[in-house]
């Protein structure tokens, strides 16, 4: 099964750009495939007729591209990755090929040019692969995954690159199947392209023909394909997508005010109570965190229903970590349903259960790797945002056998 469509009503001015299958954009890029579309943008698989390779195109709204700076963010990441630098995190983010302009009639609209990539963390396809291991990735599978992604935020940082949005769907599969396919495998490996022709709103009245929008919505290929190819190798992940990144260094803040879009339950308690003004590299340490905690514990934040909810968010903070710091704790209005004073648990119907720093289902991980990986996260889940470590040292403090799979 495809990813579904995007609505026809995506399509108007300051919406996402009208695009078909066939179209070349800036003199250079014929699309050839949709691979997916997010809130702010449509990927496509094109062919680059400069330099006779692929890759992928990221499109973004034209109302995005106003307001983002992933434009300015991945043209500074294509210099750094192209010094040659040797930091071992650098395999592990996204390589970017080119980003420029396009002027359509629903606006001005930011394209970034990068290589082909495979399924996310997040799709079902993932746990669906390891179906005979009862839909849970193997432990190596997950030391190596958690140590890539830590590895690929020190390369940001280094870069003085803030993400600002890390989570699942931000970190995709890579395979070298790709670098070098050809169109005919290409087509076998994201499918046939195929399009669906826009002819009636959701209330059943025809759609009229506009330059706004594309005559037919191309639909995005089956990811079990992809999963296959990304999961039967050696496991490679890189973070991508910037569209909430900043630039960071310690002689300069980021001018840009903090307006988080990531889901809450990634977001950092400076975060979610409003208490920071500008992006800071402590708020994505947190973020890490929990996505490590999360692969580590077969992809989700325990209780399962625990995703979206502000509230639900700062329960199981306070559930790990213990009583919020004053200025939060009595701002929080809804803390008495769940919690004491204190910051003990109140046993009610309402009761917060219990979440365990550290990894849940440990059988197949040594005590050793367990206590390191539960310390490890106590210093990345501080209250204070200037207690917690910084990337480089998430990388020093993980398990050296993980590290050790990762370069193997």
């Amino acid at each position: 099964m495809g990813l579904p469509l995007e609505c026809a009503d995506h399509y108007y001015i300051g919406g996402f750009h009208p695009m078909n299958i066939g179209d070349t954009l800036n003199n250079r890029y014929r699309v050839i495939n949709k691979l997916g579309f997010g809130s702010y943008s449509t990927v496509w698989l094109v062919e680059d007729l400069l330099l006779k390779r692929f890759a992928s195109l990221k499109v973004l709204s034209a109302n995005s591209s106003a307001n983002s700076s992933e434009l300015s963010i991945s043209q500074h990441l294509q210099q750094q990755q192209e010094k040659g630098d040797s930091h071992p995190g650098k395999d592990h983010v996204i390589r970017i090929f080119g980003a420029f302009v396009v002027q359509g009639p629903n606006g001005t609209h930011h394209c970034i040019v990068t290589e082909l990539l495979g399924i996310s963390l997040s799709s079902d396809a993932v746990q669906a692969f390891y179906r005979k291991n009862r839909f849970k990735l193997p432990p190596d599978v997950t030391r190596k995954l958690a140590a890539q992604v830590a590895l690929g935020v020190a390369y940001l940082r280094k870069c003085d690159i803030i993400h600002g949005d890390l989570h699942l769907g931000n970190v995709l599969f890579y395979s070298p199947e790709f670098d070098n396919a050809s169109l005919t495998e290409l087509n076998r490996i994201y499918w046939e392209p195929s399009v669906l022709p826009i002819q009636y709103w959701n209330d059943k009245t025809p759609v009229p023909p506009s330059i706004h929008r594309p005559a037919a919505i191309a639909h995005p290929g089956c990811q079990y394909s992809l999963a296959k190819i990304c999961l039967s190798s050696n496991i490679h992940v890189k973070i991508c997508d910037f569209g909430e990144s900043s630039f960071y260094t310690p002689h300069r803040q980021s001018n840009k005010p903090l307006t988080s879009n990531m889901s809450f339950m990634f977001q950092a308690p400076e975060v979610i109570f409003h208490d920071m003004v500008y992006p800071a590299p402590s708020m994505d340490i947190w973020a890490l965190g929990v996505l490590m905690y999360m692969i580590l514990n077969d992809m989700h934040v325990p209780p399962k229903s625990y995703y979206d909810e502000e509230k639900e968010a700062i329960q199981c903070m306070v559930a790990m970590l213990g009583r919020l710091p004053d200025k939060w704790w009595n701002t929080w209005a809804e803390r008495a349903e769940y919690f004491q004073e204190n910051g003990i648990c109140l046993r009610t119907k309402r009761m917060v259960p219990y979440i365990r720093i550290g990894i849940v289902g440990k059988e197949s991980f040594s005590v050793e790797e367990d206590s390191a990986f539960g310390g490890l996260l106590y210093k990345m889940f501080k209250y204070a945002p200037e207690e917690r470590i910084d990337a480089e040292e998430v990388v020093r403090l993980i398990p050296s056998s993980w590290k050790d799979v990762v370069r193997n």
